[in-house]
């Protein structure tokens, strides 16, 4: 059975301009966030950067059309040697990143914690036989203006991305995020009000009434434009891990590994990276794989 946890209050809210010029995603995920990162015991700090790829990859994904999904691969100097998440067009997520020793975290000067790397977006499209990979250099090492190139060099849309994070006493307390995009026909003064209200955002605190939500967030970006709401979704955590999965990839090293491992007349645990769910397979398990039977 896959791993699900669906949240009653984090979701994204999809809007167009009523002159169909801008279209933009708000996104909440303070729940989702906190789920994952209890899953995975992340620290304070690893927590931060695995809640900002979390929505990163919501962005991403948030104009799929059904049945695609995008996959976010993060290699990085900073924060973390590594962040990979799924998410696809119904708002499902996982993901995780392998922190690194704060030690050994060096970065150069007017380098975000990120620190310098490659930012890797593989589309995988129903309709499509190869998936779209897109791969852009970290270059700031703050993964809101590093996402924002990637949308002006690999999607050669103008773009503006906006993640903020924080976290208290070990507890993620607030997961905003959001993408506004210029679509054919905006013009420079649709972009440059845009442009405008993106500079004041840090004039709002994270517990302004003007931010609480997805709705006002956009609200507050499109203040002088009227919009509709497209589509509000809430988020799900979801891994399709199970314990027939773990039993098909263990069958995949062959009969002899297999004895090996039972032979040594200890269990062997698996766990999943996307979602840290542990599989316990004892020696009676692993021998009922090699002739077949079931466990």
């Amino acid at each position: 059975m896959a791993i699900e946890y669906r949240s009653n209050q984090d979701k994204w809210v999809k809007c167009i301009s009523s002159t169909g010029t801008i279209r933009a995603v708000a996104i909440t995920a303070i729940d989702i966030a906190n789920r994952i990162a209890e899953r995975h015991g992340t620290s304070e700090i690893g927590s931060i950067a695995q809640t900002e790829a979390l929505i990163a990859s919501l962005i991403l994904s948030s104009y799929c059309k059904g049945g695609e999904k995008v996959n976010l691969n993060i290699q990085a100097s900073g924060w973390c040697h590594q962040a990979i998440f799924d998410a696809n067009s119904e708002a499902e997520v996982r993901g995780y990143i392998r922190e690194r020793p704060q030690e050994e975290v060096h970065l150069a000067r007017n380098i975000g914690p990120w620190g310098i790397g490659l930012l890797s977006v593989l589309r995988t499209k129903f309709d499509e036989a190869q998936p779209y990979i897109g791969t852009v250099p970290l270059l700031t090492g703050r993964l809101p203006k590093d996402l924002t190139f990637y949308w002006h060099q690999s999607e050669q849309v103008r773009s503006a991305v906006g993640i903020e994070v924080l976290v208290e006493d070990g507890k993620v307390t607030m997961a905003e995020g959001f993408l506004i995009q210029a679509m054919p026909g905006a013009t420079d003064q649709d972009i440059g009000l845009i442009e405008e209200h993106l500079k004041k955002l840090h004039e709002y605190g994270s517990d302004s009434t003007q931010r609480s939500t997805p709705l006002n967030l956009l609200a507050y970006l499109l203040e002088h434009q009227s919009f509709s709401v497209l589509e509000e979704k809430p988020l799900v955590f979801k891994c399709p891990c199970s314990i027939e999965r773990v039993k098909r990839s263990l069958i995949l090293v062959g009969p002899q590994e297999l004895k090996s491992m039972a032979d040594e007349k200890k269990d062997v645990e698996i766990q999943c990276d996307f979602c840290s769910e542990k599989y316990i397979f004892n020696p009676e398990m692993i021998r009922s794989l090699i002739s077949g039977g079931e466990a």
